[in-house]
C-alpha cells in the first residue's frame, strides 16, 4: 500500500466536509452519510415550487442524490474544458452554452460579456428596429 498525500486544503475542500457532516432526520431509514447536500435545505427547496405539497424521505433522498450527480457532472465537464485544478465561471458557462443537454441553464449560467460588446449589441437591436419601422 502507497501512502497518498493528503488532499490539499482548499475552500472546495473544507465546504464539502463541512457539508458532509450536515445531520438527516433521524427517522430516515436512509444514511446520512449517503448524500452531502443538506437535505433540510433541498426540502426548502423543494416546497418552495407552488405544485409540492408533501415530500417524502424517499423522494428527497432521491432528488438531493441526483443533485449531486449533476453538480458532479458538471463540475467534471467544466474541468475538463479549463484549467484541471479549478473550475472558474468561464469553464461552467462554456460548458452549458457548448451542450444541447444544459440548454436550460442558458440562461442561469450566461456567459459573460463585456460592457462595450453589450452596448454595441443594444445599438445593433435599435438600428434592427430603426429598419423594420
Amino acid at each position: 500500500m502507497t501512502d497518498a498525500p493528503p488532499a490539499p486544503n482548499t475552500p472546495g475542500n473544507a465546504a464539502l466536509k463541512m457539508v458532509s457532516n450536515t445531520p438527516v432526520l433521524s427517522s430516515s431509514p436512509l444514511r446520512s452519510k449517503d448524500v452531502l447536500l443538506p437535505l433540510a435545505r433541498v426540502k426548502t427547496i423543494m416546497k418552495s415550487s407552488p405544485d409540492v405539497e408533501n415530500i417524502g424521505q424517499e423522494s428527497l433522498f432521491l432528488i438531493t442524490k441526483a443533485t449531486e450527480l449533476f453538480i458532479m457532472y458538471l463540475t467534471k465537464l467544466s474541468q475538463r474544458h479549463g484549467n484541471d485544478q479549478q473550475v472558474e465561471y468561464a469553464d461552467l458557462a462554456a460548458v452549458v452554452q457548448r451542450k444541447d443537454s444544459m440548454e436550460f441553464l442558458h440562461d442561469i449560467v450566461p456567459r459573460k460579456i463585456k460592457y462595450q460588446e453589450f452596448l454595441k449589441m443594444m445599438e445593433e437591436e435599435k438600428d434592427e428596429e430603426a429598419d423594420i419601422f
